[in-house]
């Protein structure tokens, strides 16, 4: 009976730390998308891409988890296009439990562009940059 005792409340507690999700994987862009992305059609649509703060229009500083930002900083996706293009940018929190921090789609012309992404809570995030269905860009980034 004494194990009972002890076993039910860890059960119990075990059970309310899984239902709160803090274990599960981080919610996905897709399930064909992430890994590797395809530098060929990137190079089709795109001269150059990178993340940078909106309030510097400079690149973060790397860190140990990728690209660092300050917290409650604005970032966007400053790119070059060769042609008109549509865009996805999906954000997956890194740790476990999250759902999407972003997910749109917009089209935009040849030429310099903006994609603003906005700002984030701490933790640690990857962006997919998404063309054609087609993985192009992944970005990871860190939010102390």
């Amino acid at each position: 009976m004494k194990k009972l005792t002890f076993i039910l409340p860890l059960l119990a507690l075990t059970l309310s730390v899984l239902a709160c999700g803090s274990f599960a994987p981080p919610e996905s862009c897709g399930d064909e998308i992430g890994g590797t992305a395809d530098d060929a059609l990137f190079g089709q649509y795109f001269e150059s891409m990178e993340l940078v703060s909106g309030e510097t229009w400079q690149p973060g500083s790397q860190g140990e988890n990728g690209i660092e930002f300050a917290e409650a900083e604005s970032l966007l996706i400053m790119f070059d296009a060769k042609t008109d293009v549509e865009v996805r940018a999906c954000i997956q929190n890194t740790q476990g439990g999250g759902d999407l921090a972003f997910d749109q789609i917009t089209a935009f012309s040849a030429g310099e562009n903006e994609f603003p992404v906005g700002a984030f809570e701490p933790g640690g995030y990857v962006i997919r940059v998404i063309v054609d269905g087609v993985l192009v860009k992944n970005f990871p980034f860190y939010i102390p």
